[in-house]
């Protein structure tokens, strides 16, 4: 499949993504969160009208589509994998990958840091996959004591070198954005290795997830 047009449509559409220091000052034009949540879908579908194999454009849909739970909404991302040809498979797997692993680990801190749950009690909260993390990595974050001996495991594991570097290069960010900003740049990472697959526009669609949180959480500051 030629990516050439999808990926001149998704670079149009990058252009006009909101930068998050403009939140604020965008609110003005939001109507609603629904309206909000409801332009990443028809945002798919957009790109989805230059995709013509129907494996790949129900993976993209899916991705845009808001998840009620997550832990499935993962579980079926790692499934469909299966049904991508081989340079979208090896080019996703690593993506989604990361992201279930780093996603299980800002799990383990909101888990640890709002909610003092530890140890045993953390699994089910999980997505029952790895990728890079090993079971008894995994095991050894869920039961780590206390914040400093979480990110001391974290920073040992296959991610510690990217987690130094965001939290060098970000300043005065906090472990959990963080966590957040590994994961947006394994997908611009990926975007940039591999142009010619799907990944660009999962990359695009994730800066837009991103990009309706940050209103969100923008129209819930200014009403509060």
């Amino acid at each position: 499949m030629n990516y050439a047009a999808v990926n001149a449509k998704v670079r149009a559409m990058s252009a006009r993504l909101i930068k998050p220091q403009d939140y604020e000052s965008a609110i003005a034009e939001m109507e609603s969160e629904a309206h909000l949540r409801q332009d990443i879908f028809l945002t798919a579908v957009s790109i989805c009208r230059y995709i013509p194999i129907k494996a790949h454009k129900s993976y993209v849909m899916a991705e845009a589509k808001p998840a009620e739970d997550l832990i499935a909404y993962y579980m079926a991302q790692w499934k469909g994998l299966s049904q991508m040809n081989k340079p979208n498979h090896t080019a996703l797997k690593g993506i989604v990958g990361a992201e279930i692993d780093l996603t299980n680990i800002l799990w383990i801190y909101r888990l640890k840091h709002y909610h003092r749950v530890t140890g045993s009690g953390t699994y089910g909260y999980l997505i029952p996959i790895r990728y890079k993390l090993s079971h008894a990595k995994t095991q050894r974050m869920a039961e780590a004591g206390n914040l400093k001996a979480l990110f001391d495991e974290v920073s040992d594991s296959p991610y510690g070198m990217d987690y130094i570097r965001m939290l060098t290069n970000e300043g005065r960010v906090s472990p959990e954005q963080a966590l957040v900003n590994i994961i947006d740049a394994k997908y611009q990472s990926a975007a940039r290795r591999h142009p010619n697959t799907l990944a660009p526009t999962l990359a695009y669609l994730h800066r837009k997830k991103l990009e309706v949180n940050g209103l969100i959480a923008a129209m819930q500051r200014s009403s509060s």
